[in-house]
């Protein structure tokens, strides 16, 4: 699975690679990245009216709430050429490459590490 998403470009035109050094981390990049685009909707500290109608039990307050939920944030953030989340407006198309780099080369082998 790893090797396909390497592979798989963001707008079309840029590849992950996992060259970057030092690495995204949670610490480095993902943890403002998710703060900034998705936690307004998407944290465990809110109650279901306060979720912009997000899913209750979707959270990303968390590093262990991203790795639950990485396929459906790449889907949902990276993969369309119109992203889906978050609904008001999203991510610059850099903030989306680095996005995909740290789901690939950091998320997903601690999420496959972890199971």
């Amino acid at each position: 699975m790893l090797l396909v998403l390497l592979s798989c470009s963001v707008g079309g035109d840029t590849a992950a690679t996992c060259d970057r050094d030092p690495p995204l981390t949670y610490e480095s990049f993902g943890e403002g990245f998710v703060s900034k685009h998705c936690t307004a909707c998407h944290s465990s500290l809110l109650e279901s009216g306060e979720r912009n109608e997000a899913t209750v039990g979707v959270d990303l307050d968390t590093y262990a709430g991203v790795l639950v939920f990485a396929e459906r944030i790449q889907a949902r953030v990276v993969e369309p050429d119109t992203p889906e989340m978050p609904p008001g407006g999203g991510p610059t198309e850099e903030e989306q490459q680095m996005l995909r780099e740290w789901l690939v080369c950091s998320v997903y082998p601690d999420k496959e590490a972890a199971e």
